[in-house]
């Protein structure tokens, strides 16, 4: 009978009076409080960590660095000084062209504004009150403030003449520095960008001619203001400038990429919905029947090769007409002929399961057109996934603004490197012996304290994410349980916006099972961390160089195995979801109930999963590549192939199209996996409650069941006779 056709366990006690909703709400209470606890306890640890990150930290440091003291230009007693400045162009030359070098390590100094080379030669000097003991207050024994500095445009070059300072400067070592190349403010750094003034650059070489000197290096500037520049602009920029031409592309054809990769997959997403739930069954009939006529076809092909059948057996080329050796093609017709005994026997396998799964079919398209219907009368449920994603992407923004502040916040520290006489830096220092005058650069190095939190940042944003993904669960697998157990109708009651089932839905699950979805979110959450940390340990042994074969294949089945246990929970989570949505219960009562259920009921929640899966792959693939078709034909229009509007290539926008279409395909698509599951298991349950004979289905899925049950009476009667 239908109860032993659908493999349901013993009957439930229940009140045989009881409406589907009154029997989803009786048993429903508040589930899984402490977890709920656990989390609101975790965000005062997690807005703390940002607030703390925002207080303590700069992100211009990650970007601009600090000048040769330590010090972020714009800050403290440089708050008027917000501009860097590299004061040795041969410096940044080395770093840029000399392996192990390190801009980090050229001296750096904040100014007011980036100095302007002119006809006359003029310097640029160490801050006044230079730690070194090399700045005009400690060389003069007088006391020159910040502002008086700037105001004599940062020279006192003149001013030095005691000891070897004026002699250090000429060569490149301080206190002082000559001003040949222009510069320029990019990004709060001082850019190289045009070739030494005359009058400077005389004035210059007259300058180490009197004093039998001569510049580091022989070459000419002039010739390095483009390395001089890119050298700069390599430690502000990515090679994102590469795709400058294609960003352009994308500002010209905006409207192309609104229209036909969000509007277009939008329409057809519904139009897909609609597809599915008039022509579920035919699209379901005709990819199993071209399945199994495909597997026919290729088994009469394996035996028509083979020389089974027909005279189109493999044959050997005879071309000298020798029949002195043995011919190849007898063993190649025989691989063949065991190919094809194992294909009939997979063929025939295939032809018994199909059997055997047509009545399942039937529940399975049952079920999807039932999915479909809950849809059209809740609309708000294809939308509603959507309010999670924005709240995410706003959760994600808010996070990598934290963590950059973090990560910021660490104590600035000079870098460990080797001082190597004739290298930078100690190649251009005053005093190689004297600590504060000879260093590396600084660079912000993160404490203990910093460490742990932002690895508990991280964990915030993997909980957090999946917190939002469990809640948008229970909140469409509520509706969907809800049409089911409602007949296949909602109340009268809900309409309009406030009133909807959606909205009626998210308040309940967020009010009663919060806690399980804490939960749920937690053990996932866990598993994701883990996976990272190993992932980062593998990384630093492979830089390390200690990743043997014998470790990689060991980390290689250990990522593998997270990465599976990841995809079972997942699995489990959602289940388990559907049914705290249709019972009210605990998160790991209602796991294990979900996981009994699909095991009492395997071949027909495999039939449903196998035919919607297969249905909704096809969705989001002819959304998406139907989108880029749409985006390519637009784009070969006049508009975008003449004039302004020209674009230099549709392929890169046509490929976004087709990525962004499939993504938001999926989005809708999911909504629609969710209903299918959530109606299979309402099936399942309302099976389990009440003797293998569902009382709550919807008609279309009563009508399917009902017809099956006729054909089954018939055909005891038939037998009986």
């Amino acid at each position: 009978d239908a109860t032993v056709a659908m493999g349901c366990c013993c009957k439930e006690k229940i009140d045989e009076d009881m409406t589907g909703e009154e029997y989803m709400e009786k048993n429903r209470r508040c589930t899984d409080v402490l977890f709920t606890l656990i989390f609101l306890a975790f965000w005062v640890g997690m807005v703390y960590a940002g607030a703390y990150g925002f207080s303590k930290g700069d992100p211009r440091i990650l970007v601009y660095g600090t000048d040769y003291q330590g010090n972020l230009c714009g800050k403290g007693a440089l708050e008027d000084f917000k501009v860097r400045y590299f004061v040795n162009p041969y410096e940044v030359l080395e770093a840029g062209n000399t392996a192990g070098a390190n801009i980090k390590d050229a001296k750096s100094i904040c100014l007011k504004a980036c100095p302007a080379a002119s006809s006359t030669l003029s310097w640029v000097c160490n801050y006044p009150d230079s730690l070194d003991s090399r700045g005009l207050n400690a060389i003069t024994s007088t006391t020159t403030s910040y502002d008086q500095w700037a105001a004599m445009n940062y020279d006192y070059y003149s001013s030095i003449t005691t000891g070897s300072h004026q002699a250090n400067s000429r060569v490149y070592k301080g206190p002082c520095y000559p001003v040949l190349l222009p510069t320029t403010e990019s990004y709060g750094t001082c850019s190289y960008y045009a070739k030494q003034t005359s009058g400077a650059k005389t004035a210059f070489a007259s300058l180490l001619s009197t004093n039998s000197q001569s510049t580091p290096e022989s070459y000419d500037l002039d010739d390095k203001v483009t390395a001089l520049s890119d050298a700069v602009a390599e430690m502000l920029s990515t090679p994102a400038s590469v795709m400058e031409r294609y960003i352009e592309d994308f500002a010209k054809a905006w409207v192309v990429c609104l229209v036909c990769g969000f509007f277009a997959p939008v329409v057809l997403s519904f139009v897909w919905l609609g597809i599915m739930r008039y022509l579920a069954g035919f699209f379901a009939y005709f990819v199993i029947a071209f399945v199994n006529i495909f597997a026919i076809l290729c088994t009469l092909w394996l035996y028509m090769k083979a020389g089974v059948i027909g005279n189109d057996a493999i044959a050997a080329s005879d071309e000298d007409g020798g029949s002195s050796y043995t011919d190849p093609s007898e063993d190649n017709q025989e691989v063949l002929t065991y190919a094809a005994y194992a294909c009939t026997a997979l063929t025939v396998i295939l032809l018994l399961f199909t059997l055997l799964m047509l009545k399942r079919v039937r529940i399975a398209v049952a079920v999807i057109k039932v999915a479909t219907q809950c849809i059209a009368a809740a609309p708000m449920t294809i939308v509603f996934p959507l309010i999670p994603v924005f709240v995410a992407l706003a959760l994600f923004a808010y996070w990598v603004a934290a963590a950059v502040y973090m990560y910021s916040a660490g104590d600035i520290e000079q870098q460990s490197c080797t001082l190597t006489a004739g290298a930078q830096p100690q190649r251009y220092c005053a005093d190689s012996a004297d600590a504060k005058n000879c260093h590396c650069g600084y660079e912000t190095k993160m404490t203990k304290d910093l460490q742990y939190m932002l690895l508990y940042h991280l964990f915030g944003l993997l909980w957090t994410t999946q917190w939002l993904q469990a809640l948008t669960y229970l909140t469409i697998a509520y509706v969907f349980a809800l049409f089911y157990f409602r007949g296949g109708s909602f109340s009268e009651g809900m309409r309009g916006c406030c009133s909807s089932p959606v909205f009626q839905s998210f308040k309940k699950m967020t009010w009663f099972h919060n806690g399980s979805a804490c939960f749920g979110s937690l053990l996932v959450a866990i598993l994701q961390f883990i996976r990272i940390i190993v992932a980062y340990v593998v990384h630093k042994m492979k830089k390390a160089g200690n990743d043997s074969c014998c470790i990689k294949y060991a980390a290689c089945c250990l990522q593998y195995c997270l990465w599976y246990l990841q995809k079972v929970l997942e699995w489990i989570n959602k289940n388990a979801y559907i049914l705290i949505a249709i019972e009210g219960k605990s998160f790991c009562f209602s796991a294990w109930e979900a996981i009994s259920l699909i095991m009492s009921n395997i071949l027909t929640v495999g039939a449903v999963n196998i035919v919607g899966d297969v249905l909704l792959f096809l969705g989001k693939l002819g959304v998406a590549l139907t989108s880029g078709f749409f985006a390519f034909m637009y784009l070969d229009t006049d508009e975008y192939t003449e004039g302004d509007n020209r674009v230099s290539s549709p392929l890169l926008i046509v490929v976004f199209v087709i990525i962004f279409a499939f993504i938001l395909a999926g989005l809708f698509m999911s909504v629609v996996e969710m209903g299918i599951d959530a109606t299979l298991l309402s099936f399942c349950k309302d099976c389990k409650i009440h003797g293998g004979k569902p009382k709550f289905a919807p008609p279309l899925l009563a009508e399917v069941l009902g017809k099956y049950e006729s054909k089954q009476k018939a055909r005891n009667a038939a037998n009986r006779q």
